[in-house]
């Protein structure tokens, strides 16, 4: 493109104007390349860390498209060259508002935003595509509440003490499931827990169960089988990290069915520094214990 500067006229002045009133500068968009242009293009540039000037050149009007570009006005997937630009970089933020790393947000749509937008889909119950359109653009809408002026949780904010873990077993009512053997020896060892820790909680597995449960009822199934997503139950992948109960917290938003249900993918197996490879009874043990306080944490 030409470069676009002072006392220039026309539509391709008018298309600068407009896109910097977008990004909140004050200037009319008349097509006339005047003073107030001027001095909108020297501050956006500034902002950019672009070479000093008033002028549009080719580096300035990429950066100047990029910077205008709002979520939800293009679909974003993984591509090469990569997507960049304001949009991209909204999208990882709410990412990582709600629990899902993409490591830096860096406004490139790379290989670790795609990863944690497909995990993000499945939480929600939607097609894990791994495509920003407008299905997934209506899940982050709904959950608005879930992110809106929120900042990543951080570690020090994810810690869950005995009394804490206590008060959200009071409020918690769930019914948890296997749908293979080592998710029901889980299951099992869950309510367990949840009993020894509060007496009062309403908290089983389905092998408690004497009656079909209420329908105010949480259902959370667990297997270590890998299951596609399945008529839109929220599906979670295990994560032993501060940012799991997070990702608990958007799918149970996003249920919709009568009971809720949701389903957590777990790993067969662990490994200890001390014994090597840990699984059947031990390993089901500790994931209760993860699983237990990542849903309490959830619920506080």
């Amino acid at each position: 493109m030409r470069t676009i500067g002072r006392n220039d006229h026309g539509a391709a002045v008018e298309d600068v104007q407009r896109r910097l009133r977008v990004m909140g500068y004050e200037l009319a968009v008349d097509g006339a390349y005047l003073q107030r242009t001027c001095d909108a293009v020297k501050m956006f540039r500034q902002s950019e860390g672009l070479p000093p000037g008033d002028f549009v050149d080719q580096q300035a009007w990429a950066a100047l498209v990029d910077a205008s570009f709002a979520l939800g006005d293009r679909m974003l997937y993984l591509r090469m060259p990569h997507f960049h630009g304001a949009d991209v970089r909204s999208l990882q933020t709410i990412l990582e508002v709600l629990g899902f790393v993409v490591g830096k947000s860096d406004g490139i749509f790379g290989a670790h935003t795609e990863r944690a937008l497909r995990d993000f889909q499945l939480s929600v119950g939607i097609t894990d595509d791994g495509i920003a359109g407008n299905t997934t653009f209506d899940a982050i809408e709904r959950l608005r509440h879930a992110w809106e002026g929120k900042e990543p949780t951080s570690a020090e904010g994810a810690q869950m003490g005995f009394a804490r873990a206590a008060e959200a077993l009071e409020k918690m009512e769930a019914c948890f499931y296997g749908l293979d053997e080592t998710g029901r020896g889980v299951a099992s060892r869950i309510a367990n827990l949840a009993r020894a820790t509060f007496e009062g909680a309403h908290v089983m597995s389905a092998d408690t169960l004497e009656a079909f449960p209420p329908s105010n009822m949480l259902m959370v199934g667990v297997t270590s089988v890998e299951v596609d997503g399945q008529d839109g139950i929220p599906l979670i992948e295990f994560s032993d990290d501060f940012m799991f109960p997070r990702r608990i917290s958007i799918a149970l938003s996003s249920a919709k069915a009568t009971p809720r249900r949701v389903i957590i993918e777990v790993p067969d197996h662990g490994y200890s520094d001390a014994t090597g490879t840990v699984t059947g009874e031990r390993w089901e043990q500790h994931l209760a214990v993860l699983l237990l306080d990542a849903f309490c944490a959830s619920f506080s």
